[in-house]
């Protein structure tokens, strides 16, 4: 297991050195169900394509510790003036705490762009999507809301 966590990281760590030379990028937290994480984002890995990798403690399923990564795609939706951007996106989640929990997730969401609005850098986002876990299986909702610092 410990093998498997070390390649994880440095495949995550391999991808985001090569994407940082084709966009920005950001970090923040969210806080929801089923817990609270940390993340790092990449934006522009291709046209409207970004990755999210996530850190945190997650109480569903095996509880405890949890890594997570996500691709997003942004919408071409019209908000009118409302600085909001709207997007897609999936990812898997593994939790580790009184066993291991293997989750795959989907979600929309949307982020609000305090910069646009004449407030300091970042943007503050909610998403939410179905999720599915393996140990033991059960599918439900994951909800977030979160604060994003852009680079």
């Amino acid at each position: 297991m410990r093998k498997f966590l070390v390649s994880l990281i440095a495949v995550a760590a391999l991808g985001a050195g090569t994407a940082f030379a084709q966009g920005g990028y950001w970090a923040g937290f969210s806080v929801g169900y089923p817990g609270a994480a940390l993340h790092f984002g990449i934006d522009n890995i291709s046209p409207g394509l970004a990755a999210r990798i996530n850190a945190g403690y997650n109480y569903i399923g095996a509880g405890g510790f949890a890594l997570g990564a996500d691709v997003l795609y942004d919408l071409a939706v019209d908000t009118g003036t409302a600085p909001i951007d709207v997007y897609v996106g999936g990812g898997l989640g593994l939790g580790i705490g009184t066993g291991v929990d293997v989750a795959v997730n989907a979600f929309v969401g949307g982020e609000f762009s305090l910069a646009q609005s004449g407030l300091p850098e970042g943007g503050v986002f909610l998403e939410a999507g179905p999720s599915l876990g393996f140990n033991p299986f059960q599918l439900g909702i994951a909800a977030k809301l979160g604060f994003n610092y852009h680079f």
